[in-house]
């Protein structure tokens, strides 16, 4: 029987609001839009732990990615938290 690995946690720290729209700024696509930031981080099951300033996001890896993706596509400046 092998034991299951669990994917590792990330953390990231963004400095925006819940109830901010994110909006795709790329030119193919610009303009469209993927939701709140509160709605797509519970759409791939993001936890937001909202702090002063800034909220951390928490999701194992290949979740985070995803919701980093919208981030980026977006312009939303992102950092990892080490």
């Amino acid at each position: 029987m092998q034991k299951e690995i669990k994917p590792p946690i990330i953390t990231i720290i963004v400095r925006i609001r819940l109830e901010s729209m994110l909006r795709d700024t790329r030119y193919i696509s610009y303009k469209h839009i993927f939701g709140t930031v509160k709605d797509v981080a519970k759409q791939y099951g993001i936890k937001a732990s909202p702090q002063e300033g800034y909220i951390e996001f928490s999701a194992p890896k290949n979740r985070m990615q995803l919701f980093v993706e919208k981030l980026h596509f977006a312009g939303v400046p992102f950092a990892e938290k080490s």
